[in-house]
């Protein structure tokens, strides 16, 4: 299991808040919900959201390459996954207009979003520029938590 889910999993459980995370065996992304939104953006690493609905066909193209990027990106990015249809406040709060949407956030804020079905090598070379901000983000931003 990677080192950040892990450490985010250890330090809800000391909360008392374990409950509040569902992990899925693929990649060991996070799936958010109501209840455990906050405490996933109070990651010390970037966090990347796919949001995707069921019915959706370009996230059924999207997830497996989101999976696999979320193995490669094991100790630089924590990866969630969003059902917008299910999570509807979260999603239109933060702007998503449609699926797939990755949003990026660093310390609680939303740094980065990408609309629509991109190819593994255009993703890997938006992931490494959103590590670059991130970087610039930890280094001048105080954290924020919606």
């Amino acid at each position: 299991m990677r080192l950040a889910v892990f450490t985010l999993i250890f330090k809800l459980h000391q909360e008392g808040n374990s409950s509040r995370l569902n992990i899925m065996s693929s990649g060991n992304i996070l799936t958010i919900t109501s209840a455990n939104w906050k405490d996933i953006l109070k990651a010390e690493l970037p966090v990347v959201i796919e949001f995707y609905t069921t019915t959706c066909p370009y996230c059924h193209q999207l997830t497996p390459i989101f999976q696999k990027l979320s193995e490669e990106y094991t100790e630089k990015m924590l990866f969630a996954l969003a059902d917008a249809s299910e999570n509807g406040e979260i999603a239109e709060g933060y702007g998503v207009m449609g699926v797939p949407t990755l949003k990026f956030f660093c310390a609680g804020r939303p740094i980065y979003e990408i609309v629509g079905l991109r190819s593994e090598e255009e993703l890997r070379e938006e992931f490494e520029r959103v590590l670059n901000t991130h970087r610039k983000c930890v280094s001048t931003s105080s954290p924020i938590y919606a």
